[in-house]
């Protein structure tokens, strides 16, 4: 992977990122975005984080030569325990937490190493496998599937 191409994925978490928090200045985090189950508003941005975690360490793990997967993987379990990590943190530890996890998944695509960018790796959910450029072209978009849910709410 060039350096251009590591610089360009970069950028792209990064401007997801900046998109992403720029709807956060027009809402409130304890907005209601889904009803059953609720989600507000501060749960889907620790959502996005621990993702970006996630994802983060199944890099970090491949560039050491390895692979990970969450362990016992059910998708719906998985999230609805991350949120509960996630509802325990002050609204300013959260958004500080969230910006680091972004960080820490830009850090770990810059340690991909050059010439890398077509090995497959084990995805952290387990049942797929993909490159780097994928990994981060899916997180970019479940950013974005989750911005347009809190544009709909708060444009309701």
């Amino acid at each position: 992977m060039s350096t251009t191409s590591k610089a360009s994925l970069i950028e792209a978490l990064d401007q997801s990122n900046a998109a992403t928090r720029a709807v956060l200045k027009k809402t409130s985090l304890e907005q209601v975005v889904y009803e059953n189950p609720a989600w507000l508003v501060r749960d889907v941005i620790w959502h996005i984080a621990v993702w970006d975690l996630q994802s983060a360490r199944s890099i970090l793990v491949f560039t050491d030569g390895g692979e990970y997967n969450i362990p016992d993987f059910d998708e719906d379990q998985f999230n609805t325990s991350s949120l509960e990590e996630g509802r325990g943190l002050t609204p300013e530890a959260l958004l500080e937490q969230s910006q680091h996890a972004r960080e820490a998944f830009q850090q770990a695509v810059s340690k991909v190493p050059d010439g890398s960018e077509n090995s497959e790796f084990l995805y952290p959910w387990g049942d797929e496998r993909g490159d780097v450029v994928t990994l981060v072209q899916y997180m970019v978009d479940h950013d974005e599937e989750h911005r347009q849910e809190i544009d709909k709410v708060i444009n309701s």
